[in-house]
């Protein structure tokens, strides 16, 4: 039976996992506290949290959500980032600081339930950002209104094109005129 104080950790740690779009797995071993608080601040721009846990108070708080098939995974001393709402944003800072240190190392994704390889995460890093996929979306919703107005406005414009053109001719066939009857005379 867990103890009152585990019980609401395991319910904090649901609830991060179950709001996260992803749940990334570390291995934190060898690390020092200066260089996880670096770590944390890293990610703090990209709302990303990330909380040293321990392995069983993780497995049930996964098995709380009824995700299945992830105490192979969580073994071993295990920190976990629960990227927020910017998923690409939130891997890139973790495989940079991956990059950047020694002992620091992503063991798997874990996204919706299912586990997603380390050498997986670098490929959702190249998905578009959420403010350009947004600006596609409303590209994409104001693409058939601009071409409407367009093309309302084509004929409008084809008589004001001939009308203005017009004038001229008519100034152009009447100077010739001019120039004929002169040369009669």
């Amino acid at each position: 039976m867990p103890t009152p104080k585990k019980a609401v950790l395991t319910n904090e740690l649901s609830t991060l996992f179950e709001k996260s779009t992803i749940a990334i797995l570390t291995e934190y071993r060898g690390m020092r506290v200066s260089e996880i608080t670096n770590l944390r601040r890293k990610l703090l721009p990209t709302g990303t949290e990330y909380h040293v846990s321990k392995n069983t108070l993780s497995r049930r708080a996964v098995k709380g959500l009824g995700w299945e098939g992830l105490d192979s995974v969580l073994t071993g001393p295990s920190a976990i980032a629960f990227v927020g709402s910017d998923l690409v944003k939130g891997v890139k800072e973790l495989l940079n600081f991956q990059k950047d240190s020694k002992v620091f190392k992503i063991k798997v994704g874990i996204l919706g339930g299912k586990v997603i390889e380390a050498a997986k995460l670098e490929e959702l890093t190249k998905l578009p950002t959420k403010e350009v996929l947004i600006a596609q979306l409303m590209g994409s919703l104001n693409a058939p209104a601009s071409n409407l107005v367009s093309v309302l406005s084509q004929p409008p414009q084809q008589l004001v094109n001939a009308m203005s053109g017009v004038p001229r001719n008519l100034v152009n066939v009447l100077n010739q005129r001019k120039l004929q009857l002169e040369e009669q005379n």
